[in-house]
């Protein structure tokens, strides 16, 4: 792909959470759930994913996105379904900055601002105790704690939960979130799911970060 040299980029970088405690079935099926959960990412969101994701280590993954403001909301989708089909949660550390190159066929291959932020950010959700699963490199304080609350939020829920909050990032009505269910639902049922996910606490949080980094962006 063509790199602005003015632009700043997202890199998100993740790995999967506790995946050495899994089976021997879901360790094998593990890389086909994250790319499941990045097809789903790059459909919802297709003007701001514009490569595929980049698998290694057979539970860590990396993805570039060209739309910054919304690099939180992405993420949380792409944990969202992770949780939904797998039922795994996933670390995500969050980097943004200028890329000076990245390959069309391995994202982890490239390089820039945005990737070494992402990977510091990472060794930091790796360190102390009791370590989030959600950061960014050197965020303020407010953009900080923000993310340690949503991301204490989402390590609780459930794969029906992480569905239905899915559907919400989409920006559907609890009808759609309904229709698009893979087993027959009620509109209450989802719902319920929204309200126990605390969605309206993770909504207004998210439109704050998105309204932030929007202007930031100007």
């Amino acid at each position: 792909m063509k790199i602005s040299p003015t632009k700043r980029y997202a890199v998100l970088t993740g790995d999967i959470v506790g995946s050495s405690d899994l089976s021997k079935d879901e360790r094998q099926a593990l890389p086909d759930w994250i790319r499941q959960a990045a097809r789903e990412t790059r459909k919802t969101f297709p003007e701001a994913v514009p490569l595929e994701i980049d698998i290694f280590r057979g539970d860590s993954w990396q993805l570039l996105l060209t739309d910054v403001a919304r690099c939180v909301r992405i993420a949380l989708f792409l944990r969202c379904w992770l949780r939904a089909i797998g039922n795994v949660d996933t670390r995500i550390a969050i980097g943004m900055g200028g890329v000076d190159f990245v390959p069309k066929d391995r994202v982890s291959e490239g390089d820039g601002e945005a990737y070494r932020a992402s990977g510091k950010a990472l060794e930091t959700l790796s360190a102390g105790r009791n370590p989030p699963s959600l950061g960014m490199d050197s965020a303020p304080d407010e953009v900080r704690v923000t993310l340690r609350l949503m991301d204490a939020l989402a390590q609780g829920w459930t794969a029906k939960q992480a569905r239905a909050v899915g559907g919400a990032l989409r920006g559907w009505i609890q009808e759609k979130i309904a229709q698009d269910w893979p087993e027959t639902i009620s509109q209450q049922a989802v719902t319920k799911h929204l309200a126990t996910a605390q969605w309206p606490a993770v909504q207004e949080a998210l439109e704050y970060l998105e309204r932030r980094y929007s202007e930031e962006g100007k």
